[in-house]
């Protein structure tokens, strides 16, 4: 641990003597206040009206995960590829079995290859993520967008970029839909204010995986859609020192529906100032769909 803050430390020196990029700005000017409920809007329409049901038998998804940190050139730090290998129904529930094989850095090479069998059983009345969804969040304000810690930690034990558990928050994109819908929202413990809503749709090709197959995997005119969405979070809470604190975090969604629903979220991206010894560094992270292929009925 000693040997990987040195290192940290060092790198911070370096990037400090370099930086010319600028930082989410920390003053009290952070633009025109974003209303919770349609940053919310916004992100379900978005995701639109696909749920857990059309995840499909032999249903493939392969994600990469990079950091950029300051001017540095961004790395790729994690890959995932995951596969449902078995799909059940009951009157109840879906019942699915995913193969993940992950490859994560470390030391600045990538460790082997591992392989895991995740099971994941969906109760069919479990609603899609609609502006019902999205109230109810606005409503509890039960937690922090994960990112925000993950932001706060990774640079500390010398992870940035990295993530652990069962991958299930990566390739269920609706996951991190449903985490983002209570970004806005004020908890027991903090304060939350978004700004500066950002949202546009379009056209793009598919991930390089996708279209430098024959006839791009069978998509008309190697074109799918999109939408994305941003926005950035302002939250107030309380260190372990007991004293109020201040952390931003700039938030940026692509959602496509003309992709297998796994591959929904095409990228999900988030960048703040991380603490690290005496400075703060800018820290963005991003996990991005480069394949996919769907599944059979």
């Amino acid at each position: 641990m000693m040997q990987t803050l040195r290192r940290i430390s060092l790198l911070v020196v370096l990037i400090a003597a370099t930086s010319c990029l600028k930082p989410p700005s920390e003053s009290d000017d952070n633009g025109q206040e974003a209303p919770t409920i349609d940053v919310q809007k916004a992100i379900v329409n978005g995701w639109g009206s696909a749920d857990f049901e059309e995840i499909k038998l032999n249903e493939f998804l392969y994600i990469e995960q990079d950091q950029k940190i300051s001017t540095l050139d961004p790395k790729v730090v994690y890959k995932e590829a995951s596969q449902v290998i078995a799909r059940s129904e009951t009157a109840d529930t879906i019942d699915l079995k995913f193969l993940v094989r992950s490859q994560a850095m470390e030391n600045g090479s990538f460790k082997p290859v591992t392989s895991i069998e995740s099971d994941l059983s969906i109760g069919k009345s479990k609603p899609s993520v609609t502006s019902g969804e999205a109230a109810t969040s606005a409503e509890q304000g039960t937690a922090l967008p994960n990112s925000i810690e993950d932001l706060q930690k990774s640079m500390a034990d010398g992870s940035v970029g990295l993530r652990s558990g069962n991958g299930l928050n990566h390739y269920i994109g609706k996951l991190n839909v449903i985490n983002m819908l209570s970004a806005c929202v004020k908890g027991p413990n903090w304060d939350a204010t978004c700004y500066n809503l950002r949202v546009s749709e379009g056209v793009m090709s598919p991930p390089t995986g996708v279209s430098s197959q024959q006839n791009c995997g069978g998509i008309p005119n190697c074109q799918i859609r999109y939408k994305k969405v941003g926005f950035d979070l302002v939250v107030n809470l309380q260190g372990d020192d007991g004293n109020t604190h201040t952390e931003k975090v700039l938030y940026d969604m692509t959602f496509s529906p003309d992709v297998p629903f796994l591959s929904r979220l095409m990228e999900f991206c988030y960048q703040g100032m991380v603490p690290t010894a005496s400075q703060k560094v800018l820290v963005k992270i991003c996990n991005r769909v480069q394949n996919f292929q769907p599944g059979q009925n």
